[in-house]
């Protein structure tokens, strides 16, 4: 064979290569589909179907000098940085949600900021003789599970977050030999072996709030891998109406701390975890089980190194029936609007008040306001049946009402919707001894 035919050939298996190569690294990075639709097969393809063996080396040198100027344009660049979570979790009840619409609705969201094909779904039962002790089951189940895969990567630190390795599959595909060194298979640096692991949990009945911005994810990537700042957790959603909540700006103003009383459910929709809290966490259930709400058990376990992202980027879902606690329903839609927690945690975190002060103060407010507001009222119906007129400005009179029957309105409507106490007040050590 004359090398004038070799060198063509020679250049067709190199391009056949590198094509194999970079295809099998964009399978692996699942975003440059979702955003070229299929663009970047279909011009690899193109590419191959035009370039003949006979076709000249200056024709085939072209076609590579204009794909590799135009190469940007097809590749979509990732918003958002998840690479700091080890592995991420949703928690589902298929036997809860027929025809899966909270899961679908869930991945829809998920898949939105590009977390969607780093989840591992874990479905689960319901508890239906006690859903506290069933959510609170599937949350250790979840953190054991968690353990197990964080310690595996110590044996194998090149898994990926889903234990998928596209590159060697498609290699092996062609026939080809995984090469040693690789982007799947690249050693570890210091800092990545040293760095905290953690986890993202979250449940089927989130909502995204709209605040998401990659810096958001940065300060809390820094906040939970950084050993100084002993985070445990870091919430990427928490109820902002518990009792004796206190929301303290830090030195990073993308991330707030959360203090809690014992009992105050700061809720578990979203929520980043350090695999040393998980391990304290299932040390506890190891010596008592189950004995509280897995949010008390963090409160109880974590006073002072729980955390948030600011302003948080999911929340519990206002319309999404709860599994728990159903008889809240109709508060949480209203109380839950992504407009209204938004308002809520920012002037918690801008006043650093405590839930308990903050209630106290809206009360009174609500209470002087409309105790003023009627007072107006009752004059201008006195001297109305007194004089047959009523001398006022009749829209100052209006807006007066309006605004006076908004005020009491809310105070009834919280009153009217405010959980009923429970019929008989349960020890919760007996009930720890009950349940094994």
């Amino acid at each position: 064979m004359h090398s004038s035919k070799i060198v063509p050939v020679s250049i067709f298996i190199c391009i056949f290569i590198n094509t194999s190569y970079t295809l099998a690294f964009s399978i692996n990075r699942r975003n440059v589909f979702t955003a070229s639709k299929g663009s970047t097969v279909k011009r690899y393809s193109s590419l191959l179907e035009d370039t003949d063996v006979t076709t000249s080396q200056e024709k085939i040198s072209s076609k590579i000098a204009q794909y590799e100027q135009n190469d940007n344009t097809c590749k979509k660049v990732s918003k958002y940085d998840w690479s700091f979570i080890d592995k991420t979790y949703l928690i589902t009840c298929p036997n809860a949600d027929p025809g899966s619409m909270r899961l679908n609705k869930a991945k829809r969201i998920l898949d939105s900021v590009e977390l969607l094909d780093r989840v591992q779904v874990k479905e689960f039962q319901t508890d239906d003789e006690d859903r506290i002790r069933g959510c609170y089951t599937s949350h250790i189940t979840v953190m054991k599970d968690a353990l197990k895969y964080l310690r595996s990567l110590d044996s194998n630190p090149n898994q990926s977050p889903k234990g998928d390795d596209w590159f060697g599959s498609l290699v092996s595909m062609i026939g080809g030999n995984v090469p040693k060194t690789s982007l799947k298979t690249s050693s570890p640096s210091v800092d990545e072996e040293n760095k905290t692991k953690c986890i993202l949990v979250l449940e089927d009945n989130l909502e995204f709030s709209g605040n998401l911005e990659s810096e958001t994810l940065q300060a809390v990537s820094e906040y939970i891998t950084n050993s100084d700042k002993d985070a445990d957790m870091i919430h990427l959603s928490y109820i902002p109406y518990v009792p004796n909540l206190v929301v303290k700006q830090t030195e990073n103003e993308r991330i707030v701390s959360l203090t809690t009383g014992q009992s105050s459910a700061l809720g578990t929709t979203a929520y980043v975890i350090t695999e040393k809290a998980m391990e304290k966490i299932i040390q506890e259930d190891a010596k008592y089980g189950f004995r509280a709400p897995i949010p008390d058990v963090m409160a109880e376990q974590f006073p002072d190194s729980r955390y948030s992202a600011y302003p948080t980027p999911f929340l519990r879902a206002p319309k999404t029936k709860s599994l728990v606690n159903p008889q809240l329903d109709n508060l949480r839609e209203i109380l839950f609007q992504p407009a209204v927690v938004s308002q809520v945690q920012n002037i918690l975190a801008v006043t650093g008040l405590s839930t308990n002060s903050l209630l106290f103060i809206t009360v009174a407010v609500l209470l002087s306001t409309g105790g003023i507001g009627t007072m107006g009222v009752v004059d201008a119906v006195n001297q109305y049946i007194s004089t047959g007129s009523y001398g006022g400005n009749i829209i100052f009179l209006l807006m007066n009402v309006a605004f006076t029957t908004f005020s009491l309105g809310i105070l009834v409507q919280g009153a009217a919707l405010a959980p009923k106490p429970p019929k008989e007040a349960e020890d919760t050590d007996a009930t720890a001894e009950v349940i094994p």
